[in-house]
């Protein structure tokens, strides 16, 4: 049996009349699965914060893997998660709450948020990680593109499955790993459209990347610009800016 398994946690993200075969990002993981043949994978969809802590519960309760990770994908505003109309879903601190809560009492050891904006929420990202045994969570700061953003979380749980037990303790390591799954990417790509006048935002200002290694005393830190100086899509600090 594998030790490894992927708790998916899937909002809708078309009404039946915009996109008849509803697209998933579960076609994408199972591909991955079969490709990498050594991870697991549990899948729920949800449509507020009872389902959404419904469908964590449950991943949970079935799973016999002492490894975990947590994707959550669905629509996202920023303020919200899930839900196809303006003002449903659940709160991002709500959602945040209840990963929390689920780490507590498993090894979620890494969490994507694919879902738009929510990136922009880096005290819940710090908050959520600090007080957990979660190492790393990943997320976007603008309204992403679906294809594009589900290719690169691919990437990421490509290579941070690889990752040992032991090199969770390893800031560097886990940082490292970020860079080699991304860098199959160009940091210049738009990524998000911009509305109105405003311009796209590039993949390199679209992300959101939170560390913190189990080793004690550590801290969660907000390790997006190393990680992009590492992948030479930002300038590096200066001495001066260092001081």
């Amino acid at each position: 049996m594998s030790s490894i398994a992927l708790l998916v946690i899937e909002g809708l993200w078309w009404t039946p009349e915009q996109k008849p075969k509803r697209p998933s990002v579960l076609s994408f993981l199972e591909g991955l699965e079969s490709y990498r043949g050594d991870f697991n994978i549990y899948y729920s969809n949800f449509y507020e914060k009872n389902g959404f802590k419904r469908a964590l519960a449950d991943d949970l309760t079935n799973t016999r893997e002492d490894r975990l990770f947590l994707y959550v994908a669905a629509h996202g505003t920023g303020k919200r998660i899930g839900g196809l109309k303006a003002k449903t879903g659940m709160k991002i601190p709500a959602m945040f709450k209840v990963v929390r809560n689920a780490a507590n009492y498993s090894n979620i050891e890494g969490v994507i948020i694919g879902s738009c904006s929510v990136g922009n929420n880096i005290e819940d990202f710090i908050s959520t990680t600090k007080n957990s045994r979660i190492a790393w969570i990943f997320g976007y700061t603008c309204e992403i593109g679906w294809m594009a953003s589900t290719l690169i979380d691919l990437s990421l749980f490509e290579h941070l499955m690889k990752l040992k037990k032991s090199d969770l303790a390893n800031r560097e390591k886990i940082a490292s790993t970020f860079v080699k799954a991304l860098r199959r990417f160009n940091g210049d790509y738009v990524l998000c459209k911009g509305k109105g006048k405003k311009p796209g935002v590039p993949l390199k200002d679209a992300l959101t990347i939170v560390i913190q290694p189990r080793c004690p005393g550590s801290e969660a830190q907000d390790e997006t610009k190393y990680v992009l100086e590492k992948l030479g899509w930002i300038p590096p600090k200066t001495q001066k800016e260092c001081e």
